[in-house]
């Protein structure tokens, strides 16, 4: 007797075990990956032409699969992104023995799919050294007038610096800072994980182990005069704090009620009386509460407010200086001075994947180099 055909979603779970990292529900790999084979599933219901079993799939399948992403409003790298992540999954069913062959990866499956959009390792927003000087100075002039005026009121300011030059100089990834709400253990950088005596910073990596990061010593003074200002109550407080109001406030609102002697009413009386960050931050402190951290949509709103002030304005499709553009910036900088090898080593990538982002630079110091090579052979 034939066994039953078996579902093209039925090893989705087991497949997604396999390519967890850090654990079976935690990661923006295993999330990104289930996203995209779950619309595939999706779509697959509603495709007349084939079933919900593998042996009722083939190339055609997956070239009206590749059609209809194509006509969705993507970038063509998202596009081929969610089409290879696919792919991925049913090599994986045929290395399982649930299918015979990965249909996805045929010619002829794959024809619908857009070009690569070409985009160069140049192309990718990356800080100048004109950008450095005009965010990290207005920066500056913001944080020293704030505290002319406010004195230790200044909090928000000072993280703002300390932001701006974490991201100008550490090379540090933002979600390997900033909180991820898809994501339990990506609750932002603690003070617990920062050195300034040492320099360093320990962060959970792209690769999701836990790597010690270096601050540069024009980060090192504005971080400090930011913690002098913030004063941390607790090692488990987030370096980058919100300061969305509502947000705070239900900190206090919910460590309070879990205090046996304060009443509802006591607690709404308590923080009704709070005005400004100031008081919401020392109130955080007596109790013993821990603020949320920001997330990275957050530090994204944060740099276009910073770049609106500071009058930046990019014509990429930003138009602000992006987060990620700070740790390509620094990228630059050290493969420009000091090699491919200390990029690698402050950016926690492989040198291979160094060489591949940043060949543009390669490239034209190769022309210059060549150029010269060719005037000495030529030369009477």
């Amino acid at each position: 007797m034939n066994a039953e055909p078996t579902p093209v979603d039925e090893p989705l779970e087991a497949f997604l075990r396999s390519k967890s990292k850090g654990g079976t529900e935690s990661g923006n790999y295993r999330r990104n990956l289930e996203r995209c084979v779950e619309d595939f599933l999706e779509w697959l219901e509603t495709d007349s032409r084939s079933g919900a079993t593998f042996d009722a799939i083939d190339e055609r399948t997956f070239r009206r699969y590749a059609r209809e992403l194509a006509s969705r409003d993507l970038a063509p790298g998202t596009i081929r992104t969610y089409y290879a992540q696919v792919s991925a999954y049913i090599g994986w069913c045929v290395r399982e023995g649930l299918l015979e062959a990965n249909y996805a990866q045929r010619n002829v499956a794959k024809e619908p799919l857009p070009e690569n959009d070409g985009r160069r390792s140049g192309d990718q927003q990356a800080w100048t050294d004109e950008h450095r000087r005009q965010i990290t100075r207005y920066v500056d002039e913001r944080a020293h007038d704030a505290a002319d005026e406010e004195g230790l009121g200044a909090i928000r300011e000072f993280r703002d610096r300390a932001l701006v030059y974490v991201l100008c100089y550490s090379g540090v990834r933002g979600g390997e800072i900033f909180a991820d709400p898809k994501d339990d253990r990506r609750n932002g950088l603690r003070w617990g994980d920062v050195s300034l005596e040492d320099r360093r910073m320990t962060v959970l990596a792209k690769k999701q182990d836990w790597s010690d990061r270096s601050l540069t010593k024009q980060a090192v003074n504005p971080m400090s005069r930011y913690k002098r200002t913030l004063d941390p109550a607790d090692p488990e407080w987030p370096v980058f704090p919100t300061f969305h109001l509502p947000t705070l406030y239900d900190t206090l609102r919910t460590g309070l009620r879990d205090e046996r002697e304060w009443s509802s009413a006591d607690v709404e009386s308590f923080v009704d009386e709070l005005t400004g960050h100031r008081e919401v931050f020392a109130a955080l402190r007596e109790h013993e509460l821990v603020p949320s951290s920001i997330n990275t949509d957050g530090a994204r709103r944060i740099m276009r407010r910073l770049c609106e002030g500071a009058e930046i304005e990019l014509h990429d499709r930003h138009g602000y200086l992006a987060p990620h553009g700070g740790r390509r910036g620094a990228g630059e900088v050290m493969v420009r001075r000091r090699g491919f090898t200390a990029a690698a080593r402050l950016l926690d990538n492989s040198e291979e994947v160094v060489r591949q982002s940043y060949s543009h630079i390669e490239a034209k110091e190769m022309a210059s180099d060549a150029g010269d090579a060719f005037d000495e052979h030529d030369r009477p």
